[in-house]
């Protein structure tokens, strides 16, 4: 309340020289822009940036929950994680007769092989023009295109045949194989007659997108890279209106900054690392919540066994990451990294959706820290030598995957902008060498991570995370050998892994949860991942400005980093009596006392200046005042 009082008294000076300035007709203009209402504004804070607003380039989560505010999809999730409509109203699998072999009468090949969506009416794009089964049917064959690969785990050309729209608002998609699960095809849907006049390979690749134009909930207004993304209210939106004028997410350096700005007022809701976050709990105003969220924190390893891997050849080795995995006491991670906020993490369907999520059932099949069995692996697989620095060496001459005596030494890429991941790397380190592995920390910016692994595979191991679909298909999907130059960061690769992620699209109920489950053992086992643990969400938001926001950890959708649209929460969110402005101005606000505090520098520094020709002390200066850019 103090500093609040302070920034109002602060101002108040301003707005009365100001108003003495406009009295003597040096400010008039600006009279109206002062006394103008603040728009109703909700404040997120975020620590990861958004680089790119086309949805097709995007990797960070960051970057989703931006462009899932301007664009709607296909299909949704609600807020208890249900698929739910969206641009489809509603939907169903059918039959593709032509597809059916006519010289197999007992079996009808274009079963479940025919999607329906029924396109909803009223949806407009920003731009008023009309949303239909057009727009729909070029967004799913534009998915289709070999240039593209954003989406590929819910639609490629080895899925899906072809797309059209049979009239305004049906469309009928035509598939290569069995699918039932039309439910689960969660694609941003664009305008057609904006983005038809790019190639593929321009969408995928380098077009910026610089001014999205959706149908969602909110309107695109400004964006600056890492620094802050301007959205404003979509009074046409099919689903409703949200209650406030304009969004602003604004990218925070520093985690202790952005909780400051939220004990301040200047800041609605925000996700925080756990330390940082115990130090809300119990603040004037602050509400907090841990939410399960689909979210992994991962480890991954180069397993690329092609000569374009730049990676180190010895993590080719299953048993040498088994080792390694064995090494990692992941509830010491948890307890000391996280500060408990988490669960041991086995494979990439969180336990957020229980049928889905699969842990070890046998002591033999789990892969726990026990450094006694990792030694005896390790001894086992031929590094049973040691050099003098108690580094373990390659000791196998049967076809070996490097030289004999290779020191078993490589690195682990760590990104700058994560707070546990940057704790995480040196426990790790320190872990494994006590198994006698040496590891070089690297720390990078999240782009050259990305760079280095998807685009060249010059990574030997790093940590990142996993997020997606609360359908398995999607997680599943990356890690398939079709992914690899896509989503497959390890590169990993196994054919019955392959066959049984076909299969599981053609089944549901118990059979299909089998099959999900025996893919995530397979991948759990060879380890060219390993999942350290799934993170809660750690959410503080003010009441100062907002109310409704309900319970997140009842209903794991109410987050505001949901990205499938329209977000739930803010959907509910309405204004307090006094509320909605986050405790700043407005921006022609800002931008009026700005020009005023520009006059009175000028005027100041003309008097100092008068001041010196009139004999000032020798070694007087004026004083310097920095002045904040932007959002800050």
């Amino acid at each position: 309340m103090r500093a609040q009082a302070s920034r109002k008294a602060v101002l108040g000076i301003v707005a009365g020289i100001g108003i003495v300035l406009v009295s003597q007709g040096v400010l008039a203009p600006l009279a109206g822009l002062v006394e103008a209402d603040d728009p109703v504004t909700l404040r997120i804070g975020m620590l990861q940036g958004v680089a790119t607003l086309n949805p097709f380039m995007a990797y960070e989560d960051s970057e989703y929950v931006v462009f899932n505010l301007i664009y709607d999809r296909l299909t949704t999730y609600d807020e208890d994680l249900n698929p739910a409509p969206c641009i489809a109203a509603s939907w169903e699998v059918g039959t593709w007769e032509e597809a059916d072999d006519p010289g197999t009468p007992a079996v009808n090949e274009g079963e479940n092989r025919l999607w329906t969506y029924h396109i909803i009416e009223n949806a407009k794009w920003h731009d008023n023009e009309k949303l239909t089964a057009e727009d729909v049917a070029y967004t799913i064959n534009l998915n289709l295109d070999p240039a593209m690969w954003a989406f590929t785990p819910i639609l490629n050309n080895k899925m899906v045949d072809h797309a059209v729209a049979v009239d305004e608002y049906t469309v009928e998609v035509y598939l290569k194989i069995p699918n039932v699960h039309a439910d689960a095809v969660s694609i941003p849907i664009v305008p057609e007659h904006i983005w038809s006049e790019l190639t593929a390979g321009e969408i995928q690749n380098t077009w910026p997108n610089p001014e999205p134009m959706g149908s969602g909930m909110l309107k695109f207004v400004e964006f600056e890279e890492d620094q802050y993304v301007i959205l404003e209210r979509n009074d046409d939106y099919h689903a409703g209106a949200v209650s406030f004028d304009q969004l602003i997410i604004k990218f925070y350096g520093s985690d202790q900054v952005m909780a400051e700005d939220l004990r301040k007022g200047n800041l609605d809701v925000a996700r925080f690392p756990p330390l940082t976050y115990d130090s809300l709990k119990g603040e004037p105003n602050v509400e907090t919540a841990e939410v399960e969220r689909n979210f992994q924190s991962t480890l991954g390893f180069n397993c690329f066994t092609e000569p374009e891997s730049q990676g180190n050849r010895l993590l080719l080795d299953d048993n040498l990451r088994r080792g390694l995995h064995l090494a990692i006491d992941k509830q010491y991670l948890i307890d000391t990294v996280y500060r408990g906020y988490g669960e041991v993490g086995y494979a990439l369907p969180t336990p957020i959706v229980p049928e889905w999520y699969w842990e070890p059932e046998t002591e033999e099949e789990s892969l726990n820290y026990d450094l006694e069995r990792a030694n005896a692996l390790l001894n086992a697989s031929g590094y049973d030598n040691w050099n003098n620095d108690g580094v373990r060496l390659y000791n196998r001459s049967d076809n070996p995957l490097v030289p004999i005596n290779t020191p078993v030494s490589f690195s682990l890429m760590v990104r700058n902008d994560a707070p546990e991941d940057l704790t995480t790397g040196p426990f790790i380190k320190e872990m494994w060498q006590e198994i006698g592995v040496d590891v070089t920390i690297e720390v990078m910016e999240e782009s050259a991570m990305e760079t280095a692994i998807y685009y060249t595979a010059a990574h030997d191991s790093y940590i990142w995370y996993w997020s997606g679909d609360f359908d398995p298909s999607y997680l599943l999907g990356v890690m398939t050998t079709d992914q690899i130059w896509g989503w497959n960061d390890p590169f990993w690769s196994n054919e019955t892994y392959d066959q049984l992620y076909i299969e599981q699209f053609q089944v549901d109920g118990v059979e299909r949860e089998e099959m999900v489950h025996e893919m995530e053992r397979t991948w759990y086992w060879s380890s060219g991942m390993i999942v350290l643990c799934y993170p809660l969400a750690l959410y503080a938001w003010s009441t100062l400005n907002f109310e409704g926001w309900g319970d997140p950890m009842a209903h794991q959708g109410r987050i505001m980093d949901f990205y499938w649209p329209p977000n739930p929460l803010f959907m509910d969110l309405e204004p307090t009596d006094g509320g909605g402005g986050g405790g700043g101005v407005s921006s022609t606000a800002l931008m009026a006392i700005g020009i005023v505090a520009a006059v009175i520098v000028v005027l100041v520094v003309a008097m100092v200046l008068m001041k010196k020709r009139k004999g000032a002390a020798p070694g007087e200066t004026p004083g310097k005042e920095e002045r904040k850019r932007g959002l800050e």
